[in-house]
């Protein structure tokens, strides 16, 4: 639970002095992020001092109006003193929860940052500094951990990691979409061409082009994503796998064997769908990122076409400057005024006037002529009619195929089949018409599937069954 009253110093209660306790606070937080000893109270007083010293110095001269409650703490010092104001900001700081002490046995008193603090703050530096999400190799990192094949592979460690990325990943390429309709809708506003300039060559660029770029380049997910799906099904499929990333995560987390193995099929699938989703909200990010630049470039026509403003404003500019020649006793516009633009004068001809309707004349089909076959053509024809419907596939076909096999038996398992039955491009699609056909009624077999370990069949790998004859 965060602290009830931790934001009050950021709000508008703070008043003035809001964006100096931001700034102070991400002051400490550099200290405090790689400081491995800690920070001593006379550390943070020292910081804090610099900054009132240097670009926080107003905050010495504002009256903190707002600032104080009365039920919070200590009234503000004199602003004359810089280590008592310092000071000052440092327990006030205390007292909403961003800060915490803690005293050693020799009375030295160190300043930590809670755990929210950080990621608080994080959140806060991120902003302030206006970076682009970096995502795309965090999908290379998850590649990269899932088609590993060293020695001490970790599959648990892999999935986790992957997860992790890959959720990233979605929420990365979400807030690139999302501020690309910020933009846009940005632009829509009314601004000054500098502006729309600014926006279309430096901010946007800096924010979203670079990411944009690489999205659709170097860093394209579809480079990634068909090795990633490719291993994850195979993982699906293969029970003995999924039981030892499951007891690894048990393990590790501190989960129970059930829970853990809920977990690995919700990482895997969640990792799954979201790779396999992604075309939409790429197409959406094209969309959007075109229509920013549509937008932007309308705009910006606009405002160098329409200098003086709207209609109304360009009309009283000119009424204006015609009546300041009216009053110089100019009688005719100057010389370099555009002549007015008028319509072109048709003349009228026959068709201008209404006609009656005339009647049209009656539909006068063309003769059908039928072509005369040579006999030669008309057998040609035929044999190659008869034979593509000798290639169709039917029941009694498939039915003929599969009873080759049985020799008499009445079921027979399907490693017990020829080697070379199903080899080739066509030995697999007599696998799958086998087993497609396997519950029609119109055949005198039928399938039973059988637990075990998937059986190598021509180029494929299916699980284990058996091939049973049906009561006549």
């Amino acid at each position: 639970m965060l602290p009830v009253n931790l934001f009050n110093l950021l709000s508008s209660r703070a008043g003035a002095l809001q964006r100096h306790y931001a700034a102070i606070l991400l002051r400490i937080y550099d200290l405090a992020e790689f400081n491995r000893f800690g920070l001593t109270r006379e550390v943070v007083i020292a910081e804090i001092v610099d900054y009132l010293t240097g670009e926080g110095s107003e905050a010495m001269t504002t009256p903190p109006a707002g600032d104080f409650d009365s039920a919070e703490g200590e009234p503000p010092p004199p602003t004359g003193d810089v280590q008592e104001y310092a000071g000052w900001i440092l327990r006030r700081l205390v007292e909403a929860g961003w800060l915490e002490r803690e005293q050693q046995a020799d009375y030295t008193e160190f300043v930590i940052l809670p755990d929210y603090a950080f990621t608080l703050l994080e959140a806060m530096r991120a902003i302030q500094q206006n970076k682009p999400r970096e995502y795309t190799g965090q999908l290379y990192a998850a590649h990269q951990l899932l088609t590993s094949q060293s020695d001490d592979f970790s599959p648990a460690l892999a999935l986790t990691q992957a997860y992790e990325n890959v959720r990233q990943v979605v929420r990365g390429l979400n807030e690139l979409n999302q501020n690309i309709r910020r933009y846009t809708e940005r632009v829509t506003r009314d601004r000054p061409v500098a502006e729309l300039l600014r926006l279309q060559y430096e901010d946007y660029s800096q924010v979203l082009g670079h990411a944009y770029h690489a999205l659709k380049t170097s860093d394209h997910v579809s480079r990634y994503r068909r090795d990633i799906i490719a291993r994850l099904q195979v993982w699906q499929l293969d029970n003995d796998t999924l039981s030892r990333i499951a007891d690894e995560l048990a393990t590790q987390g501190r989960l129970t064997p059930a829970q853990a193995a809920d977990e690995v099929r919700h990482y895997i699938q969640f990792i799954i769908h979201q790779l396999e989703s992604l075309d939409p909200l790429l197409e959406e990010i094209d969309r959007r990122h075109a229509q920013y630049l549509r937008t932007s470039l309308r705009h910006i026509r606009y405002q160098l076409v329409s200098a003086d403003g709207n209609f109304k404003d360009r009309l009283a500019s000119l009424a204006r400057h015609l009546a300041a020649l009216q009053g110089e006793g100019e009688k005719y516009p100057p010389a370099e005024m555009p002549v007015f633009q008028t319509p072109r004068v048709r003349h009228p001809d026959r068709d201008s006037l209404y006609t009656l309707p005339r009647r049209r004349a009656p539909f006068a089909p063309a003769p059908v002529i039928r072509p005369l076959l040579d006999p030669a053509e008309v057998m040609t024809l035929r044999a190659a009619t008869l034979q593509e419907m000798g290639q169709a596939i039917t029941p009694a076909r498939i039915q003929r195929f599969v009873g080759q096999f049985f020799n008499g038996h009445r079921a027979i398992h399907i490693a017990s089949l020829p080697p070379d039955a199903f080899d080739g491009e066509e030995g697999l699609s007599w696998l799958i018409y086998t087993i497609a056909y396997g519950n029609h009624p119109e055949v005198n077999y039928e399938l039973e599937p059988l637990p075990g370990e998937p059986v190598a069949l021509g180029t494929v790998r299916v699980k284990p069954f058996r091939l049973v004859k049906r009561d006549a």
